[in-house]
């Protein structure tokens, strides 16, 4: 049977199924964005590593053209946020779901989160460090 997991940012081959037959060939989709292609281009040449062929679905579009593919059995795997998880696929309002609750809330679509890829993807401000020394800016909360 084939193993459908939806990544969250990250995956590691000790968390993926057990091996896939030789035969079998693991398609790797990706969003159309820099760093959707860098991260499925580090997971396809993992696998590729580790002895799985690998078929590169990149450049599919947004997130739910990537998800509907997932669903439909059209890929294998795909890297994804867990806030975009959570805010545009699951609809859930959380800004910072954990792997478990999402799973819980997959659980009837046959996809599961797989693990981290072990990096934080968080967004902050920049500015010269002459202005915020001047403006006394240490946060963001800082700026109001």
């Amino acid at each position: 049977m084939r193993w459908i997991m939806l990544l969250i940012l990250g995956a590691c081959l000790a968390l993926a199924p057990a091996r896939a037959s030789d035969a079998e060939v693991i398609r790797v989709g990706s969003k159309n964005f820099s760093e959707g292609y860098l991260l499925s281009e580090i997971l396809s040449q993992l696998l590729e590593a580790e002895g799985y062929t690998v078929e590169r679905k990149f450049g599919l579009g947004g997130t739910l053209i990537c998800y509907e593919a997932l669903i439909n059995d059209e890929i294998d795997v795909y890297p994804e946020y867990t806030g975009t998880i959570s805010q545009a696929i699951l609809k859930t309002g959380d800004l910072a779901p954990t792997v478990e609750s999402i799973n819980t809330l997959l659980a009837d679509e046959s996809v599961r989160v797989l693990s981290s890829f072990g990096f934080n993807n968080t967004y902050a401000m920049a500015v010269k460090g002459e202005f915020a020394d001047a403006e006394g800016l240490r946060t963001i909360s800082d700026l109001a």
